[in-house]
């Protein structure tokens, strides 16, 4: 049903019908054309076409053109309303215009007799003498199988199927001698008698099947050619002259048309700005509507913008409405999910360049699979895309719409200005994704399907989610939920290898992480410093090469760090201090110390610079100090065999406490052989060969200095293997050693 619009509800493609719902200027043309039919004189005839593409307000027109005839209507002249397409196919055009034609012209013979006259037909229910031969004129050209008495009687103005209908009806005109001719003959003759004239309004002909449409036009060229007829017909002229051209047989129907056709009116296309303005303000309306508040000078402008560079390509009222109508029934349900006008952009491409639409559901879609590592899409597969993306830009006629440098504010990832040099699935920056997230962007990896499917993408988690993530992690309990529910995700998300936890890892960018509290970023820093380990152990169930640097841990713990660090740096070196000491995951803790003191130069050869260091050299001091402690204590030295990253333990105590304390705790606990092997074992060196696959290799060279040198390591080994002991662990190691010199 059709509502107010200033209510943002759902318009129904309906026509205007009177001047105060005129918005593209259609009631001064009627007006000139009301005065241009006058002109043409109530003895006159002529069939006059208004064309226009299908949207373009000819319905509309010709209501207000009806309205501007019925101002001025002069006495004895009357205007005939006829849909064909409306009527279907129950009544043939001819029955739509004769039969109220009779009707009229019963009335008005009736009211030139006397009263004793009327009386005598209406006692005998009959009709008067041109009223009967319009009916016998219409049963013999309608081409309609049914009794004339049953259609007419469905006409107002005629009587009911008794009396003289049902008389005329039952004789079926066997009786009849006059030719159709001659019956035209007497109704043209009494038409101008009556001074009767007749303004015929024929609506919606380019929606008829070709054997609807040849109906009308033989109406209108033959069955009614009468005098003092002006038929107005409304109809796209292409599709129209197709019609014909298949319904008659004719190898032009545009040629065809003009036999019919005296007078043919172009409707004027609406200006471009005023079909801007009014997708423009009806945007603006839907906004205040749903929202309940004025909308913003931000989101005015954005609107603006979209509608000026790809509002140029409405070409009709019809597809203002379309589009209005798309946002406005997907909006009042997803408006906390989207930003208006990114769907406003969606809705003007769908409604003016389809192809294009569907080509940025599928972009957005593979998109999302490489922005959440869940995928890649080939270079055949991009270049298919760029062909289709440069094919279907090309439609636009304005300049900026066929830029793809356009497209690109509001579809990530698209780099270039030309064919030649067009890019795909450009890496947002971490701060340009936080920023698309917290406006609900079409470029959102969060919200992007909100747009398409009133759903969230099914490969990322919501930002509620994280927002809820946070609250969990300022609680301070024994039994942590966020525990609990950070390593419940270490799970396949169904789309692809990866894990949800890696994603959550992913979206823990500093743009999210800054607007949460220091209070919020301690406690999912403490989940790191207390499940560390734990979330290794689970990944290396899942994949036995599993590394840690696999996972970006080590970067999150630093980004929220450096929240703490912004907020209150004494405070949180404090709690740095306790976590290093008190944290459960001690090997991920060494680790995460080791690649500080690598940041900080301290240790390696990858120094970052200064400005990208989390702590300085004092404070990183003090947690090495603090480490080292530990380190050296009984408790950590008793369970550090038993670890399973024995390996990694290694370098990072080499790096925190010096080779030294390294070398003193080896040659205490390598006292029997099978620690010695299973050291040697932990220290080896995961490689991947395009050849042959994963690999364990052990450098000698760069483990010796830890054994005693090099001799004395393979000497070692020799004799192990000579006593015959621990033949597997000791083949193992042999062969990862000559494994590792063919590299």
């Amino acid at each position: 049903m059709n509502k107010n619009p200033s209510t943002g509800a759902l318009i129904l493609d309906r026509s205007v019908v009177n001047s105060h719902e005129d918005r593209y200027g259609f009631s001064y043309v009627a007006q000139q054309l009301a005065h241009a039919i006058d002109g043409i004189g109530r003895e006159g005839s002529a069939v006059i076409g208004i064309e226009g593409a299908w949207g373009s307000g000819k319905t509309s027109l010709l209501n207000l053109l009806r309205v501007a005839l019925e101002e001025r209507l002069e006495d004895r002249t009357h205007v005939l309303t006829i849909s064909p397409w409306l009527d279907g196919g129950g009544n043939s055009p001819v029955e739509s215009l004769l039969i109220p034609v009779a009707a009229i012209i019963a009335s008005e013979e009736e009211s030139r007799i006397s009263m004793s006259q009327r009386r005598s037909l209406q006692r005998k229910k009959s009709l008067t003498s041109t009223a009967k031969t319009v009916l016998q004129y219409t049963q013999a050209t309608a081409r309609h199988l049914a009794p004339i008495a049953e259609t007419a009687a469905l006409f107002p103005g005629i009587p009911n199927a008794s009396g003289a209908l049902k008389a005329l009806s039952e004789a079926d005109l066997s009786g009849r001698k006059k030719t159709t001719a001659e019956l035209r003959t007497e109704i043209s003759e009494k038409i101008a008698a009556l001074d009767l004239s007749f303004i015929v309004l024929l609506d919606d002909l380019d929606r008829l099947e070709p054997a609807q449409a040849i109906e009308v036009i033989r109406l209108v060229k033959s069955v009614a050619d009468f005098p003092r007829f002006r038929y107005l017909l409304c109809y796209d002229k292409a599709v129209l002259a197709q019609a014909i051209k298949l319904g008659l047989g004719v190898p032009d129907g545009d040629l065809y048309l003009q036999k019919i056709v005296q007078i043919s009116f172009s409707l004027p296309r609406p200006e471009s700005f005023d079909l801007r303005r009014e997708f423009l303000s009806g945007a603006v309306r839907l906004f205040e509507s749903v929202n309940g508040e004025k909308i913003g000078g931000e989101m005015f402008d954005e609107l603006s913008r979209i509608t000026d560079i790809y509002g140029a390509s409405l070409k009709t009222p019809r597809e203002v409405q379309l589009a209005l109508n798309g946002i406005s029934f997907r909006y009042g349900g997803i408006r906390d999910y989207v930003y208006l006008p990114d769907l406003c952009f969606l809705q003007l491409i769908r409604t003016t360049n389809n192809g294009l639409y569907d080509w940025i559901e599928e972009y957005l879609t593979e998109r999302a699979v490489v922005e959440s590592d869940d995928g890649r899409v080939s270079e055949a597969e991009q270049e298919l895309l760029l062909q289709k993306l440069h094919e279907y830009l090309s439609v636009f006629r304005s300049t900026e719409a066929k830029s793809a440098a356009s497209l690109s504010h509001w579809v990530p990832g698209i780099s270039g200005y030309h064919a030649d040099n067009l890019k795909l699935f450009g890496q947002a920056g971490d701060e340009d994704k936080a920023v698309m997230t917290a406006n609900r962007r079409l470029g959102s990896g969060a919200y992007w399907r909100y747009y398409f499917a009133f759903s969230s993408p099914q490969n990322v988690l919501s930002p509620d989610y994280f927002d809820e993530l946070f609250r969990m992690a300022a609680i301070k309990q024994p039994d942590s939920l966020l525990t609990e529910e950070l390593l419940s995700r270490i799970n396949s998300n169904g789309v692809s290898s990866r894990t949800w936890f890696e994603h959550i890892l992913s979206q823990l960018t500093w743009p999210m992480i800054s607007r949460h509290t220091a209070a919020e970023c301690a406690g999912l820093l403490a989940f790191f410093f207390s499940a560390g380990d734990e979330i290794n152990n689970r990944y290396r169930q899942r994949n036995r090469w599993f590394s840690r640097y696999d996972l970006d841990v080590n970067s999150v713990a630093n980004r929220l760090l450096k929240k703490m660090l912004d907020n209150d740096r004494a405070a949180t070196i404090e709690t740095l201090l306790s976590l290093t000491i008190t944290g459960a995951s001690w090997v991920w803790i060494a680790n995460f110390i080791r690649d500080l003191l690598w940041q900080n130069g301290l240790a390696g050869d990858r120094a970052e610079p200064e400005h990208d260091r989390i702590l300085t050299n004092e404070e990183l001091g003090s947690v090495r100090r603090q480490f080292c402690d530990r380190l050296n204590g009984v408790e950590l030295q008793s369970v550090l065999p038993q670890a399973d990253d024995l390996g990694w333990v290694v370098w990072a105590w080499q790096d925190i406490a010096g080779s030294e304390s390294l070398v003193t705790w080896i040659t205490q606990h390598c006292i029997s052989d099978e620690a010695f092997l299973k050291l040697l074992l932990s220290l080896r060196s995961h490689i991947i060969s395009s050849a042959s696959g994963h690999y364990l290799a052990l450098n000698i060279k760069n483990i010796c200095h830890l054994f005693g040198g090099e001799e004395q390591l393979l000497k070692r080994l020799e004799v192990i293997k000579g006593e015959g002991l621990f033949y597997e662990q000791s083949e193992e190691v042999s062969a990862a050693i000559a494994l590792s010199k063919s590299f």
